[in-house]
């Protein structure tokens, strides 16, 4: 007795008991060189738009040429300011008694 099934019977793990879906095409060169284009354009966008908010939330910035390392660097400057500024404020308060939660490790 053999223990392989017959041809004419479909075993359960058949590709006939799974649905069929259409088969993608594959994208020619175009466009995938097209979808890399539109990928870095959004890439490139969303850089753009990230030194937009900053030049909004820093002082000092509202009004220059967009210098991506000029933003960076007064981004720097400012976030360190508001860091020592709080130091300085959490001392303070501690000094006169008081008692601040969440404390920066900076």
């Amino acid at each position: 007795m053999s223990l392989t099934p017959s041809p004419a019977a479909p075993s359960p793990t058949s590709d006939q008991n799974l649905p069929t879906t259409p088969e993608k095409p594959r994208l020619t060169e175009q466009e995938k060189k097209n979808n890399h284009i539109a990928s870095e354009q959004k890439r490139r966008a969303a850089i753009r738009e990230g030194f937009d908010r900053l030049t909004e939330l820093v002082p000092g910035l509202e009004g220059q040429g967009r210098s991506e390392s000029v933003v960076l660097k007064k981004s720097v400057d400012y976030m360190r300011e508001v860091l020592q500024e709080r130091r300085e404020l959490v001392r303070e308060v501690e000094a006169r008694g008081g008692m601040v939660e969440a404390r920066l490790k900076v």
